[in-house]
């Protein structure tokens, strides 16, 4: 009998397992699917000039949050790390159907049509905004809008932070989404000083130190590079393909009923899957913490990506990426064009776009293949002018999927987690946080709270 059962292969049990496995700690790690990873998944194209390397959730990390950094280093993967680039060159903003450069630099920023003057000089006056007086979470909106004004958050913060969280603005927490704002906010008083302190701090540490750390890290075959070799160190007893059909308690231990009839029993569960399949688990052995879990919201998300002929879809302005905000009423939430951002992913000669979906109509992914190129097509064609048939797509589906946290969430997950018995932990994305580094920590936290 194990001293604990992990359930959810995802990089978030994976983690958990990795943390038992270097705490000496005798674990399963149940996945219901045929493979390790999640939503972090990589699928290969093989073409006669070379091979796609095609990522359908995320395709790289951050390292401001040391933990994925830290776990490459500690599987000794540290070397084959690649640096992806600035996540934010060459980025637009879909405007009234027309894609608008995200004005970063200043000279940019002064003569982008994006937003208007009165827009422009609301922004300016960031850093005469008094901070926040407490830390009660607020909606990135709420935030955005009190430090840099309404327009900026309608023109073009909003679009990015929503587009990248796949969830509007309104609701969703910032303490979850983006807790470095409000960090940043509270540290130097605002925005614009914390840039600045921030900068400065880096060259210090620059200087005093030889860490040639990137800002953020991915693999030349892609991000799956990381589950594959978690997956390959973990020497406890790893179950793919294991549906659980109940859960039950006894006197000293927790009863798992798998569907092929047979029993595993340990005195600790850790919970890595979506809250709402959790809550189904839970219901014969926590049902008020699974009414709760049943009651955070899970969204579509998908992602397809297509593959052309380069010459066919040359562009007259370098675009990376393009972010659509709901507003604009559209099917797809972004595009980005690999390629161009990632040309290492690519073959010599083939031209590779990732189409985000999900977050502005939910419907689009549970359409058949046939219908979501159709619909990705129209949409192409009218937002960057791409009229062509891609060789060929390559699409990924997580339906009921995507936690949706809304202001107040982290306060909720605390109310739920004491509601929960003794020896049931609960880890990943529905909880603090939906990157890899929150998932790689919450896992790894959660077998520390069990020790």
């Amino acid at each position: 009998m194990p001293e604990l059962i992990i359930v959810g292969g995802g990089i978030t049990g994976l983690s958990a397992a990795w943390e038992a496995q270097q705490n000496g700690i005798s674990y399963a790690l149940l996945e219901k699917t045929s493979r390790w990873g999640g939503k972090v998944h990589t699928e290969i194209v093989n073409f006669p000039e070379g091979k796609a390397i095609i990522d359908g959730g995320p395709e790289s990390f951050i390292t401001r949050k040391p933990e994925a950094w830290d776990l490459v280093g500690e599987l000794g993967i540290q070397d084959s790390v690649i640096n992806p680039g600035a996540e934010t060159r060459h980025m637009y903003i879909l405007d009234g159907g027309m894609p608008v450069e995200v004005p970063l630099a200043p000279v940019k920023f002064a003569s982008s049509r994006l937003m208007s003057g009165g827009g422009k000089l609301r922004m300016m006056l960031e850093p005469f905004q008094p901070p926040k007086a407490d830390d009660a979470d607020e909606s990135l909106a709420d935030f955005v809008t009190r430090r840099l004004g309404r327009e900026a958050l309608d023109k073009f913060i909003g679009p990015i932070l929503g587009g990248i969280y796949n969830t509007d603005p309104d609701t969703q927490s910032i303490l979850v989404s983006s807790p470095i704002m409000r960090e940043m906010e509270a540290e130097y008083g605002g925005l614009v000083k914390a840039m600045i302190g921030r900068m400065r701090k880096a060259r210090k540490n620059k200087l005093a130190s030889d860490d040639k750390k990137p800002r953020f890290g991915a693999f030349a075959n892609g991000l799956q590079e990381l589950t594959d070799e978690l997956a390959r160190q973990l020497t406890g007893d790893l179950r793919l393909d294991t549906n659980i059909t109940r859960i039950e308690k006894d006197e000293s231990n927790y009863q798992i009923f798998l569907e092929n009839g047979e029993k595993l029993s340990a005195k600790k569960l850790i919970f890595a899957t979506p809250a709402n399949i959790t809550a189904k688990l839970l219901t014969d052995i926590a049902e008020e913490s699974a009414k709760k879990l049943a009651t955070i919201k899970h969204e579509n998300i998908g992602t397809v990506t297509l593959i052309y002929r380069e010459e066919e879809i040359q562009s007259d302005f370098p675009i990376h990426g393009l972010m659509i905000p709901r507003r604009e009423k559209r099917a797809i939430d972004a595009v980005t064009f690999t390629s161009l951002k990632m040309p290492t992913r690519v073959p010599k000669g083939y031209g590779v776009i990732r189409v985000f979906f999900g977050g502005s109509k939910p419907n689009v992914a549970e359409v058949s293949d046939s219908d979501l190129l159709k619909t990705v097509r129209d949409e192409l064609k009218s937002t960057i002018g791409i009229t062509v048939e891609p060789i060929q797509i390559v699409p990924f589906r997580w339906l009921k999927s995507f936690p949706q946290a809304n202001v107040g969430h982290l306060d909720f997950v605390d109310e739920i987690e004491k509601t929960l018995p003794e020896g049931i932990y609960l880890a990943g994305s529905s909880y603090r946080g939906i990157g890899v580094p929150d998932c790689i920590q919450q896992g790894r936290q959660a077998v520390k709270k069990s020790i």
